[in-house]
């Protein structure tokens, strides 16, 4: 009996801590310009439009919208409206191109926003484009 009242408790603390985390963000956005996104095709080449309404809260740039493209050695980078290429990950920056940090967003919480899910979705354009 004493052992299911802890596990309940231990279950309500973790479900507590989790709310906390995800009230108090983690560079996310609490009100973006897209609530609803639109999902992304499956990629079927090695470049892809992304924009805000694809990614709605996890939209991590200043801009609203890429062309994200996978390059040569798996290189993932994005280029912005003005035509500038700017890099998503290590081999992309070894390669070059400027840092992504130039139109990285600010979330709610101060920190800039993850690029996670936009590398990732760039990511796949690599597998598309084998």
């Amino acid at each position: 009996m004493i052992v299911n009242h802890r596990r309940a408790a231990v279950a309500a603390l973790a479900g507590l801590a989790l709310l906390m985390l995800t009230a108090c963000g983690s560079g996310g956005r609490s009100e973006p310009a897209t609530t609803d996104p639109v999902p992304l095709p499956s990629p079927t080449a090695t470049r892809q439009q992304i924009s805000e309404k694809n990614l709605g809260y996890t939209w991590p740039l200043t801009v609203d919208h890429v062309t994200a493209e996978c390059r040569a050695g798996d290189q993932a980078v994005i280029t912005v409206p003005d035509g500038t290429t700017y890099a998503l990950n290590d081999r992309a920056r070894e390669a070059g191109y400027n840092d992504v940090a130039a139109v990285r967003s600010t979330g709610d919480g101060g920190d800039k926003m993850s690029i996670g899910t936009l590398l990732s979705r760039t990511l796949k354009l690599c597998k598309a484009g084998q």
